[in-house]
Order: C-alpha cells, then structure tokens, then sequence
C-alpha cells in the first residue's frame, strides 16, 4: 500500500478530527456545502499524509500537524469561496429593485463643483475600484495627498446627498 492510500484509510480513521476542524472554522452540517469541504478535507488529509511521511517519517507529531493544516486550507477555501461570491454577486443584483429615492439623490450629484483630481477619483476609485496607491503611481503624487483629496470629496458628496 504507498502512503496516499495509507493517508486515505487514516483520513477515514480519523473522521472525528475532520469533523473537529470543520466545526472549528465555523463549518456545520446544516450548511448545505458541508459534504464538499469534508470530502476535501479527506484529500488534504491523505495529500499531507504522504507529504509528511516522506519528509519526516513520525507519525507520532503528525495529528497536530494535520489539524492545523486542514484548518488553514480550508480557512482558506472559506476565503476564497467569500471573494468569488463577492465579485459575482452583482450578476445575481437585481438593480430594478433600487428605489426611486435613490435615483433621485444619484441624479441630485452636482458632479461640476469637482476639482479635477477630485473628479478622478470618484471616477477611477470610486466607480472602476482603482487602489488609491495605483492612482498615486498613475499621477505622480503621494497616497496621502489622494487620501485628502478623496475624504474632500466625500464631504462634498454627502453634503449634495443630503440636501
């Protein structure tokens, strides 16, 4: 037997620890996703097995090793997982639910009274999510001096918002 499949019946063996991980990072068996990260876990278990043999050859250190690995990668997979539904969640928006008081401060922005840095960054930081630091690189000046003109233009904006 080489050591993925020995890591696999050790996975299978050690099914409570799989589980003590999972509920750890904050995944229960009520989530509907619970199967698939258990069923990754078990390859990473099995993946690390082999790995861990072959370097060190001591089972005895290995159930500590493993625990915090599998709560790192699948922390991990959970992070990742979060930044994927954060960038597609705006093909599930429905924007025709966006009330007409909202339309109506957006058209109450009196954009003309910017200054023309002020003007870039609402454009590049605010609607194309441009870093500040990118922004900075980009005109030659300092992330500081970004900073000020970008809380300027939010007084301003709050200030046209609530009138």
């Amino acid at each position: 037997m080489n050591l993925v499949e020995e890591g696999f019946a050790h996975a299978v063996d050690n099914q409570r620890l799989i589980h003590g991980v999972l509920k750890q990072v904050h995944v229960y068996p009520t989530r509907f996703d619970y199967e698939d990260y258990f069923q990754e876990a078990i390859i990473i278990y099995a993946l690390t097995y082999e790995q861990y043999m072959n370097e060190h050859n001591d089972a005895s250190k290995f159930k500590a090793y493993i625990f915090q690995k599998l709560r790192w990668r699948i922390t991990d997979l959970l992070r990742q997982e979060m930044r994927y539904s954060e960038v597609h969640s705006l093909d599930e928006f429905d924007f025709s639910t966006i009330s007409q008081k909202t339309n109506k401060l957006l058209e109450n922005l009196n954009l003309g009274t910017l200054t023309a840095i002020e003007n870039q960054i609402f454009q590049e930081h605010f609607i194309h999510n441009e870093s500040l630091v990118i922004l900075a690189r980009r005109y030659g000046c300092s992330t500081r001096n970004l900073r000020y003109h970008r809380n300027r233009l939010l007084v301003k904006l709050r200030a046209s918002v609530t009138l």
